[in-house]
Order: C-alpha cells, then structure tokens, then sequence
C-alpha cells in the first residue's frame, strides 16, 4: 500500500505545473511524509532462542549434511546449550622488552 502511495505522490508531482512559493509548505509535505513512512513501519520482535537447545545443532546433538553426519562441537553431543564462562584476560609480558 505505501508503493502504491509513493507511486502516486511522484505521479501528482510530475503532473503539477511548478510547486507553490511557499517553502513551509513543502517542509510540512516532508515531514508528514517522514511521519508517515516511521509510523508504518512496524518493529518486528527479534526471535528469541530456545534455552533448552544448543544453537549449533538445533538440539540434536549432530551436525552435518545427512551423509556425514558428526558430534556437535559446541554441545559435545548433547543438544543442550553449554554455559560459557569468560575468564579474565592474563597479561603476557613482551619478550622483547619483559615488561
């Protein structure tokens, strides 16, 4: 429907002579189009990941194309997610300078 809008927006302007003097007036077409165009867009939810699956395998505990077919390295063959734990960065001292 918004193609359709555009579309005829461009026709109306194309078969208009010249545009008014009024530069207001040409400011407010583009901010209610602006508006318009935001306001028809809708947010779409982002889809939120099973917490019971590993995402690697979808679950099954195997990945591959039906003929190879291999452990799943993320989950070790469960299908259930692993808990990564972040360890602190070690500082490694240059072997140039030993600082």
């Amino acid at each position: 429907m918004l193609r359709w809008l555009f579309v005829f927006v461009i026709a109306s302007i194309g078969c208009v002579a010249s545009l008014p003097d009024d530069p207001t007036l040409s400011a407010d077409l583009a901010v209610e189009t602006a508006r318009m165009v935001i306001s028809s867009r809708g947010v779409l939810p982002a889809p939120t990941p099973d917490a019971g699956k590993c995402e690697n395998c979808n679950g099954t505990g195997k990945i591959g194309d039906g003929r190879i077919v291999m452990t799943c390295p993320e989950c070790g063959g469960t299908g259930k997610p692993v808990k990564s734990v972040l360890h602190p960065a070690v500082f490694v001292p240059c072997q140039e300078c030993q600082r």
